[in-house]
């Protein structure tokens, strides 16, 4: 799965298809955009990111 890695001023780090970031949370704002990320869920923490995105289009973690 291709995505885009953002952080925000928190430290606080999400990961989205969408490569405007304009479905991450709002609240949490502002987030800058990374990096290019490509997930192929090999490792666990991989394959959970990628079902947090299919289920909720991000995935947030520290």
């Amino acid at each position: 799965m291709d995505a885009w890695l953002f952080s925000n001023s928190d430290r606080l780090h999400a990961l989205t298809i969408d490569e405007q970031g304009s479905n991450l949370p709002a609240e949490l704002d502002p987030w800058t955009l990374v990096r290019f990320h490509s997930l192929d869920g090999t490792a666990a923490d991989e394959q959970e990111a990628i079902a947090l995105i299919e289920e909720h289009g991000y995935c947030c973690f520290e």
